[in-house]
C-alpha cells in the first residue's frame, strides 16, 4: 500500500480542523434539527389511518409557505372605553426588528397600516397614565431576539375559515406538549374563537424563515391538522362572560403527511408543569411567540411576577400581535422546557408589546391536560347565566360557610356581588360575580388550617372603604374584622375587635346589613344566640361594637331553631333591609324591616317540613341588580348549589342550578 507522506497527513488534518471551525458555529445556530422524513406512509405500528394521512396532505396543499406568511394574527381587539382610538392589526410589509424602538407601543401599533399613528387602547382620560406606565416599564423589559432557525417544539397555529366568509387566514402561536400519545399541543383558548370547526386548525412546529433568504418560510417537521372534536378548553372560558383566568387550551393533532406523530417528528414535547398561586413570581422564564408579518419567532428570558393573584406577568420587548398562545417555559434548553403558561389571560395576553401575561397553570390546566391525554369528551358549552366557574359537587360538599359582598376590584367598580366560601380544609375562596347570575373562577384568599376554626363569617361595609369587609367569629369567641378584602390585599388588613371570650362562643348565626343604624352602610349586625336571644349591634366600625339592642330576650324557645340568617332587600325601594331566616324544620321566613318592626311583619316563604330542612347553607347577594340584594344562594346535600334570583318577602323563585348534584 502506498504510504501518505507526513506532510500530506499534516495538511489533511489542518483542512479538517478548518472545516470543523466553519461547520461548528452553523450547527450550533441550527438548533434542533428536523427528524428524518421517514417513509411516505405510516409504519404499521403507529395506528395512523389513510384518512388521517389524507387530511394531513390536504392541509399541506392548502397551507403553502406563502399562505402561512400572509395569515394575520387572530388576536381580538381589546375592549376599549368609549371614545378610544384604535388601529388596525394588519401585518407590515416587512418584518420589524425585535431590537427596534417598538417596545413603547401598544401591540396593535406594530401592525398598523403605513402612516397610521398608533394610540393606546384606552379612554382619553386615562391615556396619560397608561403612557406613563408604558414609559416606566419599558426599561424593565428584557431584550428579545429573533430565532430564524426556529424552535422545534414551538410553531404557528393556523386557522382557516371554511364558511365562505371573507375572513382572512389567521394564526396564533402554539407548542408541543409531552404526552403518552405524542400528539398534544397547547395554545390560548382565545385563539380558538367560537364559530370555527376543529377541522379549520393546524399546527406547524418549528416554522422558520427560509434559509435561502426568500419571503416564504420552511416547515421542517410538516403540518399537523387538529383532529375533529379534539380540542379541550375550560367551559368557563366559553361562557357568555368568558373567564380570562382559564385562557388555555389543549389540542390533539393528527400525523403529518409523512405519517409521523408530533413528538416522533420534533422530539419530546414541553413538560406541563403546574404553578401554585404563591409561586407565580419565578426566575428565568423563557417566552416564545410568532409575531405577524414574516413570522420569525421571538425569544426572551426574564423573571415573572404575580398579577392579581391569578396571572403571571413577564416583561419582554417586542411581543406584538400573533404571539398569543406562545409558551412560558422554565428550564429551557433551546429546544424544549417545562410549560408553565401560554400568552393569554389578562387582556388576552396584554395590551402592550413589552408586557405579556398567562393565566395561572393550576389544577384546572392539569385537569384539561389529563382529559386530552385520556381522550375524555370535551365539556359542552355552558348555558347562559350558569355558575360555570363554580367547580364540581364534590368540591362543594366541603363548603362550611359562605357570605356575599363586593370584594373583587372589578366587582366594586361594576357594583356586582361576589361570594366568599370557607372550606373544610381551612381554605377561603373568593368567587367574583359576573353581574349576570354567574361567577368567575375562584381566587384563594387563605389556605391555613387555622381557618377551620372560623365558626361564622359575614360581610359588610364596616369601615367605609371602597369594598366590603369580612367579619369572622372564631371557635374561641374571638371577633376579627378584615378590612377591604380584595384579590390584591386579600386578608392583609386585619383588625381584632374582641379577643377570645366565652360569650361569643354562644353566637349561633350572624349577618351584617342595614338595620336602622346612623349610616346608610351595611354596618349593622344581627346575632342569634344559643339560648334564643337575638341582638342587634348598630354602626360597627374598626373601633368595635357600640352597644347592643335586644330584639328577643333569652330563653326563647323559637330562635334556637334558626339555622341561618341573611340580610336582604326583599322589598324593592326600601332603605332598611329585611331578614331572611331558614329554620331547622324546613320553614323559610322573611321579616320586613326589623329595624322598625322587629319580628312583627313575618312572611312565610316555605312551610315547615319543606325540602329546605335539608339545606346546609344559605346567603343573599346582589348578583344581577346591583341595587338589590335579593338573590339567594343555597347549598344542598351532595354538593348541589342553587341560585334563586329576585327573592322577595312574597316568593322564593325557581332555582338556577349553579352546581348540579353529583
Amino acid at each position: 500500500m502506498k504510504q501518505i507522506p507526513s506532510w500530506a497527513r499534516a495538511l489533511i488534518v489542518a483542512l479538517c480542523v478548518a472545516l470543523a471551525a466553519v461547520v461548528a458555529p452553523w450547527a450550533a445556530l441550527a438548533g434542533d434539527e428536523p427528524a428524518s422524513p421517514g417513509p411516505r406512509t405510516a409504519p404499521p405500528d403507529t395506528g395512523v389511518t389513510k384518512k388521517q394521512l389524507d387530511k394531513a396532505r390536504e392541509a399541506q396543499r392548502y397551507w403553502t409557505p406563502d399562505r402561512i406568511r400572509a395569515a394575520v394574527p387572530v388576536d381580538p381587539t381589546p375592549s376599549a372605553e368609549p371614545g378610544a382610538q384604535t388601529q388596525p392589526r394588519s401585518a407590515p410589509s416587512a418584518e420589524p426588528s425585535a431590537e427596534s424602538g417598538s417596545q413603547n407601543q401598544p401591540r396593535s401599533a406594530l401592525l398598523a397600516e403605513p402612516g397610521a399613528q398608533a394610540q393606546p387602547r384606552s379612554a382619553p382620560q386615562r391615556k396619560a397614565s397608561l403612557l406613563q406606565r408604558t414609559a416606566s416599564v419599558a426599561g424593565k423589559a428584557s431584550p428579545t431576539r429573533q430565532v430564524p432557525q426556529g424552535i422545534a417544539t414551538v410553531g404557528v397555529f393556523l386557522i382557516r375559515a371554511t364558511d365562505g366568509s371573507a375572513t382572512r387566514d389567521q394564526f396564533c402561536t402554539a407548542s408541543a406538549v409531552a404526552s403518552p400519545g405524542k400528539n398534544l399541543a397547547a395554545t390560548a383558548a382565545h385563539c380558538l374563537g367560537s364559530d370555527r370547526s376543529p377541522r379549520d386548525f393546524a399546527f406547524v412546529p418549528g416554522y422558520r424563515t427560509a434559509a435561502t433568504g426568500g419571503q416564504a418560510g420552511e416547515m421542517p417537521y410538516g403540518i399537523f391538522p387538529v383532529q375533529q372534536d379534539k380540542i379541550w378548553t375550560d367551559a368557563r372560558y366559553r361562557a357568555p362572560a368568558a373567564h380570562d383566568d382559564v385562557d388555555f387550551a389543549f389540542l390533539r393533532v393528527g400525523p403529518n403527511a409523512r405519517g409521523q406523530l408530533l413528538e416522533d417528528a420534533v422530539g419530546r414535547g414541553n413538560t406541563l408543569t403546574t404553578v401554585p398561586t404563591a409561586k407565580l413570581a419565578r426566575k428565568n422564564v423563557t417566552l416564545v411567540g410568532y409575531p405577524g408579518g414574516q413570522k420569525t419567532p421571538l425569544q426572551c428570558t426574564n423573571d415573572t411576577t404575580a398579577f392579581q393573584g391569578r396571572f403571571m406577568e413577564i416583561k419582554c420587548a417586542g411581543f406584538r400581535s400573533g404571539v398569543s398562545g406562545g409558551p412560558f417555559l422554565e428550564n429551557f434548553d433551546g429546544r424544549r422546557g417545562n410549560l408553565i403558561g401560554v400568552i393569554g389571560g389578562y387582556k388576552t395576553g396584554g395590551l402592550y408589546d413589552h408586557t405579556s401575561y398567562t393565566s395561572q397553570f393550576d389544577q384546572d390546566a392539569l385537569r384539561l391536560y389529563q382529559q386530552a391525554v385520556s381522550g375524555a369528551p370535551p365539556a359542552p358549552n355552558p348555558a347562559a347565566n350558569t355558575g360555570s366557574g363554580m367547580g364540581s359537587a364534590g368540591t362543594w360538599s366541603n363548603a362550611r360557610g359562605m357570605t356575599t359582598g363586593r370584594f373583587h376590584s372589578a366587582s366594586v367598580g361594576k357594583k356586582a356581588g361576589d361570594l366568599i366560601v370557607r372550606w373544610s380544609d381551612g381554605e377561603l375562596s373568593l368567587y367574583p360575580g359576573n353581574g349576570a347570575y354567574g361567577f368567575r373562577k375562584d381566587i384563594p384568599l387563605a389556605k391555613d388550617k387555622a381557618w377551620q376554626q372560623a365558626s361564622l363569617i359575614t360581610a359588610g361595609d364596616f369601615t367605609g372603604g371602597a369594598g366590603d369587609d369580612l367579619l369572622v367569629r372564631w371557635a374561641n369567641g374571638r371577633l376579627t374584622l378584615y378590612k377591604d378584602v380584595n384579590e390584591k390585599t386579600r386578608l392583609g388588613n386585619k383588625i381584632d375587635l374582641k379577643g377570645p371570650n366565652t360569650t361569643w362562643t354562644h353566637a349561633s348565626t350572624m349577618t351584617a346589613g342595614r338595620f336602622g343604624g346612623r349610616t346608610a352602610r351595611s354596618n349593622d349586625l344581627v346575632v342569634t344566640w344559643t339560648d334564643g336571644e337575638v341582638s342587634l349591634y348598630s354602626d360597627i366600625d374598626a373601633k368595635g361594637l357600640h352597644g347592643e339592642k335586644q330584639l328577643v330576650k333569652p330563653r326563647n324557645t323559637t330562635w334556637p331553631h334558626a339555622r341561618s340568617i341573611s340580610a336582604g332587600d326583599l322589598r324593592p325601594g326600601t332603605g332598611n333591609q329585611d331578614l331572611f331566616v331558614r329554620w331547622s324544620d324546613g320553614e323559610v321566613t322573611a321579616y320586613e324591616d326589623i329595624a322598625a318592626h322587629t319580628f312583627k311583619r313575618e312572611r312565610r316563604l316555605m312551610p315547615a317540613k319543606s325540602p329546605w330542612r335539608t339545606t346546609l347553607l344559605t346567603t343573599l347577594g346582589a348578583f344581577h341588580d346591583p341595587a338589590r340584594r335579593g338573590d339567594l344562594i343555597a347549598l344542598w346535600p351532595g354538593g348541589k348549589l342553587t341560585l334563586h334570583p329576585t327573592t322577595t318577602t312574597k316568593s322564593l323563585p325557581t332555582a338556577r342550578v349553579l352546581v348540579p348534584q353529583k
